[in-house]
């Protein structure tokens, strides 16, 4: 009974269930060192901690499952593990390095790269509202998000310094493009298979034959019939009964989300130890600047012209509105005890010294039921719907477990319709398309085999279905009448390649005990004319290319050329005759495409470099992995 069960709690459900369970997680919280060390690896003595490889996995889980459909095979999944652990050990590796060599990511730097990303901008300009409502999307705080980029900056940093130091020399370029641009004078003769298809014959014991030996070729499909019930997320919905006083009740537990928090309009002057400033000199000199904005100096044009604040300098310090949780502890506390028109500085932060202007206020307010009537309905309408199509997917799921084997009792009790799906095949069918889910849960043992109801199956994120299986056809072969003419077909073009391909057998056995190419018009082949190719010639065939350029140099003359046969990639067949080779001119090459190539070389070199510097830098480290990690 118990291994039913455990059987039955799969697939949607299943993930309900686990939901549930997660949550009692997030609040209370799961002891790993239990079963697990708390680190993932030890890089050096720096440990890695678990938690932090075990979430990455579980963000790369999910987009792997989302992207095929259903649970990652075994070995992808310790594939993907071993990857994602490789990854952590490498940061951590070049991490310390970058910081035993002594790079730095200076503020300013970090501050700047923060207001490049596009994500982070409005219209093209930076916004810090954008800023860090994205953040809070996803759980970051500033400090945190700040604090992994700057670790990716700085990784960048040695990372660049490796593949910008990479060079190519002159020779090897040279070299390299008198092989690229390579020209060969090539001659051949096709020989089309098509041209033999009028003198095959095909009998009827060699298509028998033939379907006897390719019988796996010719197999009708298995289906299966199909009986299923289905709720959908709009069935739930339109089942929402709203009333005045629910949607006040509903208001009342959630009107913390319609505040509207005060919001603060300013600008600043930021001034950062640089440009031969240390930080008394930058303290003082923001100091000075404080004093001329409280003495009447234009604050717009201050900020313009000493403000090292990439964001916003230009726009003469404007900060647009914020609201609190958007700027850095000092400075948002400085801006939220002010009144409007003053003028403070300087303050510190981990930016530099900052003199900051207050130019208005917005109060916070809290908007009233009627104001929010239209979202709370909206919002209160979803949240019951998404309620009641659980609540009733949970119901069919219970009850299609309690029946088994009928869902008649089912649908009926529910007031559901049965539908049903004729010959559907491990390619899909019917509504379902190629719906991979409602695949599996039709062809498996459960329902194939026991003709049992199937679990809760989620097709889409709005619809929850079960079914079984009330008729069953196994794979059969196609008769022999139906498919002959496909045989047939087939066994004249195999016999019309093997024909112009002994053709041409003949033809090139000729030009290898030194014919020339005259003597082949006994044979009814005329060859195209010499001339000279390259590599990505759009006129030969391209198989003919690749057996022109894979012979040796040494191997081309004109008094003995080099002679190859080939079957063309779409069945012909080709002798072919290589005379004479030209090394591309490297003085003809235009400058602007040799500096292209000559980066390209040079970003290969460093690349290469990279890895190898990654590799010796593992083989002399200390690294501990804990195997355990993924359990």
């Amino acid at each position: 009974m118990l291994q039913t069960i455990r059987d039955k709690i799969t697939g949607w459900v299943a993930g309900l269930f686990l939901g549930a369970i997660g949550i009692v997680f997030v609040f209370w919280g799961i002891d790993f060192q239990s079963t697990a060390a708390s680190f993932a690896a030890k890089v050096d003595g720096e440990r890695i901690p678990a938690e932090t490889v075990r979430q990455a996995w579980q963000r790369r889980q999910s987009q792997l499952q989302q992207m095929l459909r259903g649970e990652l095979p075994p070995e992808m999944a310790r594939a993907q593990q071993q990857a994602i652990l490789d990854q952590y050990i490498q940061q951590a590796l070049l991490t310390q390095r970058a910081n035993d060599l002594g790079y730095k990511v200076s503020d300013e730097a970090l501050a700047r790269r923060v207001m490049e990303i596009p994500e982070f901008q409005v219209d093209g300009k930076f916004s810090a509202d954008r800023y860090n409502g994205l953040l809070r999307q996803n759980g970051l705080t500033e400090a945190r998000f700040e604090s992994q980029l700057q670790g990716d900056l700085l990784l960048e940093q040695l990372q660049k310094g490796l593949v910008d130091s990479a060079f190519a020399v002159p020779y090897e370029l040279e070299r390299r493009y008198a092989l690229e641009k390579q020209q060969r004078e090539l001659d051949y003769v096709l020989i089309a298979a098509n041209d033999f298809l009028p003198s095959v014959t095909v009998t009827d014991e060699q298509i028998q034959k033939y379907y006897e030996q390719n019988g796996s070729d010719f197999l009708l499909p298995e289906t299966v019939d199909l009986q299923y019930i289905e709720l959908t997320r709009a069935q739930a919905e339109s089942k929402v009964d709203v009333s005045e006083q629910a949607l006040k009740d509903y208001y009342e537990t959630v009107k913390e989300r319609f505040e509207a928090p005060e919001r603060r309009k300013g600008r600043h002057i930021l001034i950062t130890a640089t440009d031969g400033l240390d930080d008394a000199a930058a303290q003082k000199k923001a100091q000075e600047l404080t004093d001329k904005a409280k003495s009447g100096g234009d604050f717009a044009q201050l900020a313009k012209q000493n403000s090292k604040d990439p964001g916003s300098a230009q726009q003469g310090g404007d900060l647009g509105w914020a609201q609190k949780g958007m700027f850095v502890g000092p400075f948002e506390d400085a801006l939220f005890s002010m009144q409007p028109g003053e003028i403070r500085g300087p303050v510190k932060t981990q930016f530099g010294y900052h003199v900051l202007k207050l130019e208005n206020v917005e109060a916070g307010h809290q908007q009233s039921f009627a104001e929010a009537r239209a979202e709370v309905e909206a919002e209160y309408r979803k949240d019951r719907a998404q309620t009641g199509f659980y609540d009733e997917s949970q119901k069919m799921a219970d009850a299609a477990f309690a029946a088994l084997t009928e869902l008649d009792t089912v649908a009926k009790s529910m007031n559901l319709p049965l539908h049903e799906i004729k010959g559907f095949t491990r390619e899909g069918g019917g509504e379902f398309g190629a719906d991979k889910s409602v695949i599996d849960a039709a062809f498996s043992e459960d329902v194939l085999d026991r003709r049992q109801n199937s679990p809760l199956v989620a097709v889409g994120e709005d619809k929850a279905v079960v079914l079984r299986a009330i008729g069953y056809k196994a794979a059969e072969p196609r008769p022999l009448a139906d498919v002959r003419g496909e045989i047939e077909s087939r066994l004249r073009s195999q016999a019309a390649r093997e024909a112009a391909a002994a053709k041409g057998a003949d033809a090139l056995a000729r030009l290898q005990k030194g014919e020339t190419w005259d003597s082949l018009g006994a044979l009814g082949l005329k060859p195209v004319g010499k001339r000279f190719v390259t590599r990505d010639d759009s006129i030969a065939p391209p198989a003919v290319l690749r057996s022109a350029f894979q012979a040796s140099k040494s191997a081309i003359s004109e008094t003995a050329p080099y002679v190859s046969g080939v079957t063309t990639d779409d069945g012909n067949y080709a002798v072919l005759a290589v005379t004479q080779t030209r090394s591309g001119e490297t003085d003809k090459e235009p400058e602007q495409e040799r500096a292209i190539r000559r980066r390209q070389a040079e970003m290969r070199a460093g690349n290469e470099e990279l890895t190898a510097y990654v590799e010796e830098a593992q083989r002399n480290a200390d690294i501990v992995r804990n195997d355990k990690v993924f359990e």
